[in-house]
């Protein structure tokens, strides 16, 4: 019998070495449905999946029921991990893998042909066969990395048709609005003078969590506010207490100073003894500490949320002194071994260039591409210039042609997938800069919504962390070419706008390919022409 919920009580997790928890006593449940779970790049939702899925194992806590009992799908951030049940599903032909297929535009073909597919084809196969597993649970990390809007749409409608506890780990908020219901927010907050990490569970999709949590962090500013305000009409109060208590010891002290024929002034100080004036105003003085004491205690139990880097990323890099950084001319680019020199290739896609944009196009006749056409493509040493196009339209391969052609020029490429050894080598890399380096790395890391002490601390960045800590160890070698493939992928919305802000003030040139059209316009792309 499927399960109606899968709950986790009390998780506490740290990595090995950590000097504090990466999250601790979280408490959530996933209903069935689908369920968003939201946060900055590294705090910990990959994580919490892996413990759900039993992959993974807390400090702390319980996951119930117990994951080994459940089928639960997968489907990984990486594309290049191909599905174990690959094989199973490519000869499935069950009602039901059919109408998966349907959902998600599968080919026929594609289980056969894994490595040749493009990013965003793998993904949709690897969503496939998660689905065909019949899972209890499925778990989707990422699931719009690489792909584009056509293929977006055939994950929601794959997404809807789904009917167990379905969790999406995502920053696609088309597709949390589309698909879920409640979204978990993991969210750095600062609590009691410390930054910790706090999962909050808030209903409906992106849209609606994020104004609850607008609200109720406005409420929380209003009501610190409020506190403030109360301290500081205490302590005014307090000090003016404070100077009637010196008064009365003053007279305490040099009550014998009092002229024996002043006979007003020693009945004041009768009357003072008589009553427990002196008293009342030492009393009503310390009572004011407390009160004090106690709005200090609440100003530092609310939640507010912790201090995010902002500001321009240093960057002394200079453009090439050349008139081209690239040039192509026009040509066809084959993909793969589809065709001999002298066979005709009707399946073209084409590409055209107009001002900062090479927009890529599928071949008319709907039949699987074989090749790219592209016209003369000129790219000088400050020009950015973004390649966009459908999934298997051939955008990677003109990007291979681009670098065959550059000229010799320091310069920076970071891949679609980055692999454990690639964030090993990163490290490595890190740990191996002069000390001054390391500390302008990890400033620019920082400006980019990356925390420096947690990479430090784990060693083990997560795919959006280890792609921006790849761009900052370039910047200390200057480089004057910069080719990021789907720079968004695996980046959280902050991250998104710092990444751009980054890239829109590189001063040297710049290929980006992206299916990611907020962020090209964020990042400058929107125009026409790059004015420089």
């Amino acid at each position: 019998m499927q399960p109606a919920m899968l709950t986790m009580n009390g998780i506490t997790f740290t990595y090995p070495h950590a000097p504090e928890p990466l999250f601790e006593n979280v408490d959530v449940a996933f209903p069935v449905g689908w369920t968003a779970v939201l946060g900055d790049n590294g705090i910990g939702k990959s994580t919490l999946m892996a413990i759900a899925r039993g992959n993974a194992l807390p400090d702390a806590g319980t996951v119930a029921p117990d994951p080994r009992r459940m089928i639960i799908g997968y489907c990984p951030q990486d594309t290049a991990v191909a599905p174990d049940n690959l094989e199973d599903f490519a000869v499935d032909w069950s009602p039901e893998a059919i109408a998966i297929r349907d959902d998600l535009g599968v080919a026929d073909d594609w289980p056969y042909r894994y490595a040749q597919l493009s990013g965003g084809q793998q993904k949709r196969l690897q969503i496939a066969c998660a689905m065909a597993m019949r899972p209890d649970a499925l778990i989707l990390d990422e699931p719009t990395n690489h792909v584009d809007a056509e293929a977006r749409e055939h994950i929601i409608a794959a997404m809807r048709r789904y009917r167990g506890i379905g969790v999406a780990v995502s920053h696609d908020v088309k597709l949390i609005d589309a698909t879920c219901v409640r979204c978990v927010m993991f969210e750095r907050r600062h609590v009691s003078s410390r930054n910790m990490t706090v999962v909050t569970t808030l209903r409906g999709g992106y849209s609606e969590a994020s104004q609850q949590v607008a609200l109720r962090d406005g409420a929380d500013t209003a009501r610190a506010d409020a506190l403030q305000r109360e301290a500081g009409r205490l302590a005014a109060v307090k000090a003016q207490r404070f100077a009637k208590v010196q008064q009365v010891e003053s007279r305490k002290q040099h009550g014998e100073r009092i002229d024996r024929r002043d006979h007003d002034a020693r009945n004041r100080r009768q009357l003072a003894k008589m009553t427990g004036l002196d008293r009342g105003v030492t009393r009503a003085y310390s009572q004011l500490d407390g009160r004090l004491a106690a709005v200090k205690r609440q100003t530092e139990e609310i939640s507010s949320p912790a201090k995010r880097y902002e500001g321009t990323i240093w960057m002394d890099i200079k453009p090439a002194h050349c008139r081209e950084i690239v040039r192509l001319e026009p040509s066809l680019i084959r993909f793969g071994e589809t065709a001999g020199d002298d066979e005709p290739m009707p399946s073209l896609c084409h590409a055209i260039q107009t001002g900062n944009r090479i927009r890529i196009s599928l071949p008319e006749n709907g039949d699987t591409a074989t090749g790219l056409m592209i016209p003369a493509i000129s790219i000088g040493p400050r020009d950015h210039v973004a390649v966009t196009g459908p999934n298997g339209a051939g955008k990677s391969s003109l990007v291979a042609a681009l670098l065959a052609h550059a000229v010799d020029v320091p310069r920076l490429t970071i891949a679609q997938n980055t692999t454990d050894e690639d964030r090993n080598d990163a490290m490595n890399r890190l740990f191996a800069l002069p000390a001054e380096t390391r500390a302008q790395v990890l400033n620019a890391y920082a400006r980019l919504d990356a925390n420096p002490d947690r990479l430090l601390a784990s060693g083990r960045p997560s795919p959006g962390e280890l792609r921006k800590l790849l761009l900052c160890l370039a910047l200390p070698s200057g480089p004057q070419l910069i080719v990021l493939d789907e720079p968004t992928n695996h980046l959280d919305l902050t991250s998104k706008k710092a990444l751009a802000r980054m890239l829109a003030e590189y001063p040297g040139a710049l290929i980006v390919v992206s299916h990611d059209e907020w962020f090209l316009d964020l990042a400058g792309f929107g125009q026409e022409t790059v004015a420089r």
